[in-house]
C-alpha cells in the first residue's frame, strides 16, 4: 500500500509540474515510466478518489489535479461519473441545506443545486457577493477570516442574506489533494425557526407588560392607554384605539387612542369617533378580527358594509392598513381593539398573530377594571349611606364600619372597632344568636339593643345577609336602620 501511494504521489508532482495546461497519458509515462496500460489505471484511481479531473480534447484525455473536486463531479455527465461520484452527487445536491465550497480568496468552486435554486449559479463569484451582495469583505464575513489565517478551524455564526433570511452559517477548513486549502461552508436558512423564536419572546414580553398595566392600573382610562402603549413598543404601528362596550346600553366608548392627529373641529371629531364605531360594529358582527388593507386606487369605491366604513377617512390619514380585534372573555364582549398602520408600513401575519394571542388578555384586564370600579361605586356607596353598615369575618369580628356606624355608636376612627367581636356593640338577646341565624338561614332581620361606646343604650333593627365565595361562606353583611336610633335619640 506504501508503495502504491507513492506512485500516485508520482504521478500527482508529475502533473503539477507540467502546469496548468494539463498532462496527456503520453507525457506522464514518459515522466513516471509507467506504461500506458499500468497508467491508465492508477489515473481512473485517482479519479475515482477526487484527486484528478480530467478534460476531453478530442479523442484525447488532459489530466489535472482537482483542486475542487465536488464542482468536477457535478460536471461531469451521468455517464462519466463513477457509481461513488453518481451517489455522492445525489446526495449533496438532494441535501435541504445549502453547501458551499470556495478558496481563500472568497471564489466559490462549489455550490450545491438548493444553493443554486436560491441565489442562482454563483460558482467563480465572490462569497460575500454572490450570498450578500456586497462588494468586499463585511465584518460578519472576517469570522471566515479566522479560518484562512489559520486562527480557526471551524466557526459558526448567524447572519442576513441579502434578502433579509435569517442564515445560520457553519464553516471548516478542508485540505485538497494538491495541498491547497478550501472552505467548506454548511448554510442553513433558520428564518423561520428565528421568527418563531422572536413571536415567542415577544408574546412573552407582552404578557408581562399587560399583567404589569393591569396590576398598576385604577381606571380604564389609565388601563387601555398602558395597553396602546405596550403594544406598540412591541409592535410599531402609526394609530391605536381602545373602545369599551357598555352591554347595558348597548353603546361603544373611546377608552384610550394614540397617534391621531389633532382634529380641530368638534364636529370632525364626532365624525371620526362614529366612524371608528361603525367598524368596531361590523367587525363584531363577523364575529372574529377583521384585517383591511387599503388600495389607493380602491379607497373611494363601493364594497361591504366594513370596507365602507372605512374608505371615508382612509385617505385623509392616508392609512396603509388596519387590524380590528374583539376583546372578549369567555364569550362576553368587552370592547375593541384597533391598530393602524399609514402608508410604507404593514402589519406582519406573526404581528397580527402576535396581537389576537393577548386580545383575551386585554379583555380579562379590562373586565377586572370594570368590575373593580363597580366595586369602588358600590363601596362609595356604602361608605355615604346614612344607615350604619359593617362587615364581620365568620369569628364575628369586624372587617368594615362604615361612617354612619361610627356616629351612631360614638366612635371616632374605624380602627378602634376593627377586630372587635360584634356582641361589644349589642345587648345581649337570650333568644337568638346572630351568627348562627346567619350561618343556618343565609340572613337574618330583628330588633336589637345597640350599646355605644359611652355604654348608652339604643333601639334599631338589623338585617344581615352571608357573603359566599367559591369556597363557602367569607363574610356577613349587615345594616341597621337608623331611624329607630334617632327616634331612640329623641326619647331619651
Amino acid at each position: 500500500m506504501g508503495a502504491e501511494e507513492g506512485t500516485f504521489n508520482r504521478i500527482i508532482e508529475a502533473i503539477q509540474n507540467i502546469g496548468e495546461t494539463g498532462a496527456t497519458i503520453d507525457e506522464l509515462s514518459e515522466i513516471v515510466h509507467l506504461e500506458r496500460h499500468t497508467l491508465s489505471k492508477y489515473l481512473s484511481q485517482l479519479r475515482a478518489d477526487g484527486r484528478l479531473s480530467y478534460k476531453r480534447i478530442g479523442r484525447a484525455k488532459v489530466w489535472f489535479v482537482s483542486k475542487a473536486p465536488l464542482q468536477h463531479i457535478f460536471r461531469l455527465s451521468e455517464d462519466e461519473k463513477t457509481y461513488t461520484e453518481k451517489i455522492l452527487s445525489r446526495i449533496l445536491s438532494d441535501m435541504p441545506e445549502g453547501v458551499l465550497v470556495m478558496d481563500f480568496d472568497y471564489n466559490i468552486l462549489f455550490m450545491n443545486r438548493h444553493l443554486i435554486t436560491i441565489y442562482g449559479d454563483c460558482i467563480g463569484q465572490k462569497y460575500y457577493h454572490a450570498i450578500f451582495d456586497t462588494l468586499r469583505e463585511s465584518p460578519i464575513q472576517s469570522k471566515i477570516r479566522a479560518i484562512i489565517d489559520s486562527k480557526d478551524e471551524e466557526i459558526e455564526y448567524q447572519t442576513r442574506d441579502k434578502k433579509g433570511r435569517t442564515l445560520e452559517i457553519k464553516a471548516r477548513k478542508a485540505e485538497n489533494p494538491d495541498g491547497s486549502s478550501s472552505i467548506i461552508v454548511l448554510i442553513s436558512d433558520t428564518s423561520e425557526k428565528v421568527r418563531r423564536e422572536e413571536r415567542i419572546k415577544h408574546l412573552s414580553e407582552l404578557h408581562r407588560l399587560l399583567g404589569e398595566s393591569v396590576n398598576r392600573s385604577y381606571t380604564m382610562d389609565q388601563l387601555c392607554s398602558t395597553i396602546l402603549e405596550n403594544v406598540r413598543s412591541v409592535i410599531s404601528y402609526d394609530m391605536g384605539d381602545i373602545l369599551i362596550y357598555n352591554p347595558e346600553t348597548n353603546t361603544l366608548t373611546c377608552s384610550a387612542e394614540i397617534g391621531y392627529p389633532d382634529t380641530e373641529e368638534n364636529g370632525r371629531k364626532e365624525e371620526v369617533e362614529n366612524w371608528k364605531k361603525g367598524i368596531v360594529r361590523a367587525v363584531n358582527q363577523r364575529r372574529g378580527p377583521a384585517f383591511i388593507a387599503f388600495n389607493k386606487d380602491e379607497r373611494n369605491k363601493g364594497g361591504d358594509e366594513l370596507t365602507s366604513s372605512t374608505n371615508n377617512l382612509a385617505q385623509e390619514y392616508n392609512l396603509q392598513e388596519m387590524y380590528v380585534v374583539p376583546l372578549k372573555t369567555k364569550g362576553e364582549p368587552h370592547g375593541a381593539l384597533l391598530i393602524l398602520t399609514g402608508s410604507g408600513r404593514k402589519l406582519s401575519e406573526e404581528d397580527r398573530s402576535l396581537i389576537e394571542g393577548v386580545s383575551e388578555e386585554i379583555a380579562g384586564g379590562i373586565a377586572k377594571i370594570k368590575a373593580e370600579e363597580e366595586l369602588r361605586v358600590k363601596a362609595s356607596a356604602i361608605e355615604i349611606s346614612i344607615n350604619p353598615v359593617f362587615m364581620a369575618d365568620m369569628a364575628g369580628k369586624l372587617t368594615y364600619a362604615n361612617p354612619s356606624f361610627l356616629e351612631m355608636w360614638s366612635y371616632d376612627t374605624e380602627k378602634e372597632v376593627l377586630g372587635c367581636s360584634c356582641t361589644e356593640f349589642w345587648k345581649q338577646r337570650a333568644d337568638v344568636d346572630i351568627l348562627t341565624e346567619v350561618l343556618g338561614k343565609g340572613s337574618w332581620i330583628g330588633k336589637l339593643i345597640g350599646v355605644r361606646k359611652d355604654g348608652s343604650e339604643f333601639k334599631t333593627r338589623l338585617s344581615t345577609s352571608l357573603i359566599l365565595g367559591t369556597k363557602g361562606p367569607l363574610q356577613f353583611v349587615a345594616v341597621a336602620e337608623s331611624r329607630f336610633a334617632s327616634n331612640n335619640k329623641k326619647e331619651e
